[in-house]
Order: C-alpha cells, then sequence, then structure tokens
C-alpha cells in the first residue's frame, strides 16, 4: 500500500492537502507538532489519515516520520509546515532567521533525505512556496528569502533525483487559512493604520480574480502535481490569483 506524506497537516493548506490526497485513495500520514490540532483534522478523514506527531527541527522528528512510513512506498511527500515573519530586516534577529531557516528549508530538505529510499518510482515531492519569493512584500524581506531558497532547491533537486522522482513547488498567494490571519494580525501590530491601509491595498489590487484563495484551491493543484503530472519536473507554480502577473 503505497501512502502520501504531508507536513504542516494540522491546518491550513497541509490539512486541506491530506483531505484531499485522502479523496484521492491514499493513505496519508498527516505530520505536524500539535497533536490536539492533528487528530481533530484525522476525525474529517476517517480510515485515511495516520497521526504523527513530530517536530521537523529534530532528529527525533525525522525519525518518527520515518518510523511512520515503515518501509511503505511514499507516492507524495509534500512539504506544507512553514512559518511566516512580519519585521523591518532592522530589528529581525538571529533567531527569529534561524527559526525560519530550519522550519522552512532545512526541514524540508532533511525530511526528503531521510525518505529518499521510501520513495516509489515516479513519486512526486511538493514543496510550499510562496509568492513572496517572486515579488516583494513590505516587511518580508527574511521570509521572502527563506521561500526563494525552497525554489532554488525545487530546480536543483529536481536534477539530483531525476529520472525516478519529480520535484515541484507550489507557491501560493494570500490563502485564508490560520498563519495569514495571524499575519494580518502582525502585519498591523505598532503601525500606523493610514500605512497598513495603503500596504494592504497595494496587496489586493494585484489578485486579479479579486481576493484570497481558498485552501482547497492549492490542495487541488499539489495533488495535480505530485500524482498526475507525469511529465513535470524543476517547476514552480503559482496559485495566487493572478498575484505575480502584474
Amino acid at each position: 500500500m503505497t501512502v502520501a506524506v504531508v507536513t504542516g497537516a494540522s491546518s491550513g493548506i497541509g490539512a486541506a492537502v491530506a483531505r484531499h490526497l485522502a479523496d484521492r485513495g491514499l493513505t496519508v500520514l498527516g505530520v505536524a507538532r500539535r497533536a490536539a490540532e492533528l487528530n481533530k483534522v484525522g476525525t474529517d478523514i476517517p480510515g485515511s489519515f495516520e497521526p504523527v506527531v513530530a517536530d521537523l527541527t529534530t532528529d527525533a522528528g525525522m525519525a518518527s516520520v520515518s518510523a511512520a512510513v515503515a518501509g511503505r512506498p511514499v507516492t507524495a511527500l509534500v512539504h506544507s509546515a512553514g512559518i511566516d515573519h512580519v519585521r523591518e530586516i532592522a530589528s529581525t534577529t538571529r533567531a527569529e532567521l534561524d527559526a525560519l531557516w530550519n522550519i522552512n528549508i532545512s526541514a524540508p530538505i532533511l525530511l526528503t533525505r531521510a525518505l529518499l529510499d521510501d520513495l516509489a518510482d515516479g513519486a512526486g515531492v511538493v514543496f510550499i512556496g510562496s509568492t513572496a519569493a517572486a515579488r516583494g512584500i513590505d516587511r518580508h524581506a527574511a521570509y521572502g528569502a527563506s521561500k526563494a531558497a525552497l525554489h532554488g532547491l525545487t530546480v536543483n533537486l529536481a536534477v539530483d533525483l531525476a529520472p525516478r522522482v519529480r520535484v515541484n513547488c507550489v507557491s501560493p498567494g494570500g490563502t485564508r487559512t490560520p498563519m495569514s490571519a495571524a499575519y494580518i494580525a502582525a502585519y498591523q501590530q505598532g503601525v500606523e493604520p493610514e500605512r497598513v491601509e495603503r500596504e494592504l491595498g497595494i496587496e489586493l489590487g494585484r489578485m486579479l480574480l479579486g481576493g484570497l484563495s481558498e485552501p482547497k484551491d492549492v490542495a487541488l493543484t499539489v495533488g495535480h502535481v505530485a500524482l498526475d503530472a507525469a511529465a513535470m519536473t524543476g517547476t514552480v507554480i503559482y496559485v495566487d490569483g493572478g498575484f505575480t502577473a502584474r
């Protein structure tokens, strides 16, 4: 029996991807640090979801995921776990940079490495990037850099793993998730209301389809890229309502 591994599966895009892949007939190993939220997602996916509580910034967390796979072929590996960071570069600390790098970059690299021998022939590895890697967003330099690194990882790892495994990146724009809600709150904190209104107005004006996407919209694309797009590798796909087109 083949399985899918989805990190960040306790909420937002990761949870939507887990549900979608389960609907596609896969047993989904949902990985996250928050047990209660992860188990709640699992109740919506009876019989097709195996929660794996793990901190992917630790060796023990990596070992937990490998143990949960238990030698079963992995058809899809989706790296959805990530954190945002809204701060002027002048006040960004080394600790904040380390946290961004550990979760947004190191964890996907090291988990892919840990599961290399388990990836099925033709498997799809999918990283979740961001439009912040391609378009400038206020107070997002560190976060955008971490997501841009994922784009670079995608094209280079695609070369390393071809032709047996495909590697792609799906980069959402504004998506209606708990992380987006926290981002908007952080975006407004300590900033003049006029500036917030101006900056958010610019961002919304870039969205050709009129607003935030839903997690399920991103999940549909992730499922296609991971399972169906047999001729696609080394590609970054934007699901952003036209944000990067303007």
